[in-house]
């Protein structure tokens, strides 16, 4: 079972700061300032069990990897592109086709100040800290991607909540399969860099 101490910890900075983040009636500059607090014990306790925490016990088999995301991207790219071929055509790939190097700069802002960083706190360091929360898989899979959709209650948008959740299963499976921060923030680099692509970026705190 989780000690009581973790399970604090994960209600206050995983469950209450996101709500609080996605209050409109608190400042960007109040919310930038509390940010720090959950930020900075964070990395201490990466540093502190950083041994643990980068230990890599499972070897990744790319060809596989590159399978299941394959199946999987169908699916996502599929259901997107439909998605706003019906609700909002004009959007559609208007990031590339209009602003290419302002896309191109976009993607790699993402991946590397967005992508990584949620990937290490939800998935590297979730996984370490509260891994004992239940010994159920499933169950655990269902946490962590409700975690990670509430972490997105600051772009107020119920569509966004629903893809993060979907996403944040998926890529609590990959990391529980891979053990790898690396293979996961590919898969989820690839994910959230098509949404930009189709037309989706706004939703998502994009310029375009």
């Amino acid at each position: 079972m989780l000690a009581k101490k973790h399970f604090t910890e994960l209600i206050v900075f995983f469950v209450i700061f996101p709500i609080f983040l996605g209050l409109p009636e608190f400042s960007a500059q109040l919310k930038l300032q509390i940010s720090i607090i959950p930020f900075v014990y964070i990395i201490y306790l990466s540093i502190r069990y950083r041994s643990s925490l980068f230990k890599k016990t499972k070897q990744v088999k790319p060809i596989q990897f590159w399978k299941k995301v394959g199946i999987r991207s169908l699916f996502i790219f599929s259901s997107t592109l439909l998605y706003i071929q019906f609700t909002n055509p004009e959007l559609l790939f208007t990031s590339i086709t209009t602003q290419p190097t302002l896309w191109f700069r976009m993607l790699l802002i993402y991946t590397f100040l967005s992508v990584i960083p949620q990937e290490y706190i939800y998935r590297v360091f979730f996984f370490y800290r509260y891994r004992k929360i239940t010994y159920t898989p499933q169950l655990f899979y269902l946490i962590n991607a409700f975690i990670f959709s509430i972490g997105h209650l600051m772009f107020h948008n119920w569509l966004v909540l629903l893809m993060t959740f979907i996403g944040g299963y998926i890529f609590a499976y990959t990391y529980s399969k891979t053990k790898s921060w690396f293979w996961v923030s590919v898969e989820h680099a690839i994910y959230g860099g098509w949404l930009f692509t189709v037309g989706m970026g706004k939703i998502l705190g994009f310029p375009i």
